[in-house]
């Protein structure tokens, strides 16, 4: 056998071992920054269905998830808390946003967290053609790859408003995606735009009551003109609460 075809066999091997790694890394939550540096190459099977609830891959579970983002202001300060408490989230980002902050993407994927689709510029999908709803799709999935060394390709997509049809899902399945929606709407979208401890109370009550095995917590890490504060500095107890029950923290299909 010559050298070239050995070489050639040896570089497929290793194409084949970066391709099984990438495909756990950033979904895992034992990843780190070497994950970053390469592609994920493949998702697991779509789910046919909307996935509201994280599905009981264990007895307890819970995902935290960030819309919106990311945002210069309000995404490092959560990823800081994440980081501290050992967690891993789940970050549903604009294709708008993850163009104009690539160094936000790189560093949530960086930490081990998951990035899924939230469309390019937050439309109600549910009003656009399908033509319309591919383009936000694949912008947004543009976007967030070019951010990341060796490409990234999310998993999951979660409609703007949670506003979807049959046509977004059958869509979001054939880019190899879930869509995601939520259990708990923690309501932080409707923040004053100060701190406030009676709101921040508010926030963690949607998050944690009623309890529930499985809840898939819907908060906010963006959105121009929006103030994050009262989210930020909710999410201590909201972790707190779920860690101190025996909850494990999963992305929106329960790994």
């Amino acid at each position: 056998m010559s050298r070239r075809i050995i070489r050639l066999a040896a570089a497929l091997v290793g194409a084949t071992v970066i391709s099984a790694v990438t495909a756990i890394g950033p979904q895992g939550s034992s990843a780190g920054p070497a994950a970053a540096e390469a592609a994920i190459v493949a998702c697991p099977t779509p789910k046919s269905f909307v996935v509201s609830t994280v599905p009981a891959t264990v007895s307890k579970s819970v995902a935290l998830t960030f819309d919106d983002g990311p945002s210069p202001r309000w995404t490092p300060q959560i990823l800081d808390i994440l980081k501290a408490n050992n967690v891993k989230a789940t970050f549903f980002m604009l294709g708008q946003n993850a163009r104009t902050y690539p160094s936000l993407v790189r560093r949530v994927v960086a930490e081990g967290h998951t990035v899924g689709n939230h469309s390019y510029s937050h439309p109600d999908m549910a009003t656009l053609s399908r033509t319309s709803q591919a383009s936000q799709l694949d912008s947004a999935r543009r976007y967030i790859s070019a951010a990341v060394t060796g490409g990234y390709a999310p998993c999951f997509f979660r409609p703007p408003f949670g506003s979807y049809n049959a046509t977004t899902v059958r869509l979001a399945r054939e880019r190899g995606m879930s869509t995601v929606t939520w259990s708990r709407d923690t309501r932080d979208w409707t923040t004053p735009l100060f701190i406030s401890a009676s709101f921040q109370r508010s926030i963690v009550l949607r998050a944690t009551s009623p309890l529930s095995a499985h809840p898939d917590i819907l908060m906010h890490d963006g959105s121009p003109g929006n103030y994050r504060q009262n989210t930020v500095n909710s999410l201590q107890r909201i972790i707190t609460f779920y860690k101190t029950r025996g909850y494990r923290f999963t992305n929106p299909i329960g790994r």
